[in-house]
């Protein structure tokens, strides 16, 4: 979120983690940033309105859900865009990019993302739009 906003795009943060706000918030202090659990995630009880262009889930959100979450939160964040608006995320696959067992698929985020009424638009290998051919970290586009 830092990087955007230095690139001069409105942005909000969230997360659940207080270690983690707090880092961000010593980094970017003028930035907001609110505490919140994902899978009850609703921008109007932060006080922000629910069209955002766009929406980035980095650093391997989706496989640190909780279990059974994931559904619940793919449409919670869908739920936030505007139409027309994308969600991106890139997580890893395996053990290799990954801090603890993988714990979904591509497969099962895609199905999680087309039961919020998003579809996808594209997938890379890396933040950068390295193409994708079926290695252990995606990022993936999805459109409301």
């Amino acid at each position: 979120m830092i990087r955007l906003a230095e690139l001069g795009y409105d942005c909000v943060g969230v997360d659940l983690d207080a270690s983690m706000l707090a880092v961000a918030q010593k980094q970017a202090p003028g930035l907001p940033w609110f505490q919140a659990d994902l899978a009850g995630f609703d921008p109007s009880l932060l006080g922000i309105a629910a069209d955002f262009d766009l929406v980035v889930a980095a650093g391997n959100v989706f496989p640190l859900l909780a279990a059974g979450t994931e559904v619940t939160v793919v449409k919670r964040l869908a739920a936030a865009l505007r139409p027309g608006g994308l969600m991106v995320a890139g997580f890893g696959l395996d053990e290799a990019h990954l801090p603890v067992p993988p714990s979904i698929t591509l497969a099962e985020y895609d199905d999680c993302c087309a039961e919020a009424g998003l579809t996808l638009v594209d997938r890379f290998a890396t933040w950068d739009a390295a193409p994708y051919d079926g290695g252990g970290y995606a990022v993936s586009v999805h459109c409301r």
